[in-house]
């Protein structure tokens, strides 16, 4: 459940077989938008003859995987920390639900059906909108008595002297190089209307990454320094976790061919694993790696070839 787009996906025997979306609307209550959200899983159950065994749902957010409930005061769904998903699955389906952050989520898609299959030692990391990331310790999601634990790879201070994050942190790595940051680096460039980027609809990392090829200095410029940023939080969290692995997911990943060879270099050159560096590849399902990931927390332990959402 991000805070633009709800994806939906009714997963069968570990592939997703029909999938349906909707707008957020998260500056509604929650429960309104589950009511609505309802009745779209049940557009889609129709439309596939299917009957769901459980529901899964992956929210942006600090959560309580064991209670299932918001921790966090999330700053899209102003009720979300009074919702109660397992009354509304099972007064709606009568089946159970599992909740999880979905970078925790994505994480275990990317375990079981991606990129991260055949290694228990994972950080996932998402750059986008925000920048979320989830860890892997032996086989284990790490969690931590507030079940914050590995979660706030973009909260990571970078520099000192930053702005204040939507976090209330200073100089985070999302402060630094996020799509909602970007947006207002660009415009309060001096060189802004100089810059082809000005000509744009939308300010994002796939522009930025456009015009900085085509030569435009005011992006590359921004380019440079979002790579950097990225590859220094990279740093902290392999010097924090030593992974085997680091999937890399999000939008920007349509600029992997640029992104994972500069993050390579920063490593071998900054990090104290510059002789064993992890390997760094990027999310085989970058949009539906948090539904396969809530299929694999409902599932574990039952039939594999279960139908469910």
């Amino acid at each position: 459940m991000g805070g633009t787009k709800i994806k939906l996906g009714l997963i069968h025997d570990g592939k997703v077989v029909a999938q349906a979306s909707l707008a957020a609307s998260s500056h509604i209550n929650l429960i309104t938008r589950l009511a609505e959200t309802g009745d779209k899983v049940d557009e889609l159950l129709a439309e596939n003859n299917a009957e769901p065994m459980g529901i899964g749902i992956a929210f942006p957010g600090i959560i309580d995987n064991i209670r299932y409930k918001v921790l966090s005061k999330y700053v899209k769904y102003p009720d979300a920390q009074n919702v109660n998903f397992s009354q509304w699955a099972v007064e709606r389906w009568n089946i159970p639900v599992a909740v999880e952050n979905d970078a925790k989520a994505a994480l275990i898609g990317e375990w079981q059906f991606g990129s991260g299959k055949g290694s228990n030692d994972l950080v996932l990391i998402t750059l986008g909108t925000g920048v979320g990331s989830a860890v892997m310790i032996g086989g284990k999601v790490l969690s931590g008595r507030n079940f914050i634990a590995g979660n706030l790879g973009g909260h990571m201070t970078i520099n000192m002297h930053g702005r204040t994050c939507t976090c209330g942190n200073i100089g985070c790595v999302e402060t630094e190089g996020s799509t909602w940051a970007l947006v207002d680096e660009v415009k309060n460039a001096p060189e802004f209307f100089s810059s082809s980027l000005s000509r744009e609809a939308d300010i994002d990392f796939k522009n930025l990454f456009k015009h900085a090829a085509e030569g435009d200095t005011l992006a590359a410029q921004i380019r440079d320094k979002c790579l950097k940023t990225w590859s220094l939080g990279i740093i902290n969290l392999i010097h924090a976790f030593d992974p085997e692995k680091i999937v890399i997911g999000g939008g920007i990943m349509e600029s992997h061919h640029i992104l994972l060879p500069h993050i390579h270099r920063m490593i071998t050159k900054h990090s104290w694993v510059k002789n064993n560096p992890p390997e760094l590849v990027a999310a085989t399902h970058p949009q539906l790696a948090g539904l396969l990931g809530m299929y694999h927390l409902l599932t574990r332990g039952k039939k594999a070839n279960s139908t469910m959402l």
